[in-house]
């Protein structure tokens, strides 16, 4: 059995109590160096995950999931911009997949914020660059966005070059030591670096 585990957004405080009993009763630990080091893995055969699709495809070939328990570590929850849709695309079998929900960065983000989130469109833009024109639509209709940058910088020339020009909410590394929350307009974004660990809030401001 595989159990695909949702880690939340960084800090071990928001593990869930399901995501450390399922590690611990794993044969098989699979996940980034980061993933992994929010646990105490003891007598445990561990993978680390560098490049997430070959990587996780290769270490699954090894491995009998079906007679085994294999833990896989997904940052966030697992069904939003997380390892889930990966695992499928591997074809496997969903009789031996269950998923354990994790805290993900929209639930941080919005608490932090304290926004009901529901009222948002929610997207992600990592590895997908198709939807930043649906980024685009929402925006220039003056909806509510939580996003996911793919690089924030690039997405926003991209977005000013098409005529939206706005502020908007920040948030880096959300839970960690580092945490930044700032509110920020598109155009100083573009010369700016920011961390891989970010999420943005637009709360559909004229």
């Amino acid at each position: 059995m595989i159990y695909l585990i949702g880690i939340g957004p960084g800090s071990k405080e928001y593990l869930t109590l399901s995501a450390i009993e399922k590690v611990s009763s794993s044969k098989y630990i699979i996940g980034s160096k980061r993933a992994l080091s929010l646990f105490n893995i003891k007598d445990k055969e561990v993978f680390t995950l560098k490049n997430p699709v070959e990587d996780l495809k290769n270490t699954l070939s090894k491995i009998n999931y079906k007679e085994e328990t294999v833990a896989i570590l997904s940052t966030g929850d697992p069904c939003f911009s997380g390892l889930l849709k990966t695992l499928l695309k591997l074809n496997i079998d969903k009789d031996f997949i269950e998923v354990i929900p994790g805290i993900s960065s929209v639930q941080i983000a919005a608490a932090k914020l304290k926004i009901s989130w529901e009222d948002y469109k929610i997207i992600t833009l990592h590895g997908k660059k198709e939807n930043l024109n649906k980024l685009l639509n929402y925006l220039k209709n003056k909806e509510k966005v939580i996003f996911l940058p793919n690089n924030l910088s690039e997405d926003a020339k991209f977005l000013l070059k098409n005529g939206i020009n706005i502020d908007i909410w920040v948030l880096e590394n959300l839970t960690y030591e580092d945490e930044r929350i700032y509110k920020i307009n598109l155009k100083d974004c573009i010369n700016k670096k920011f961390s891989y660990l970010t999420i943005c809030v637009y709360g559909g401001e004229s």
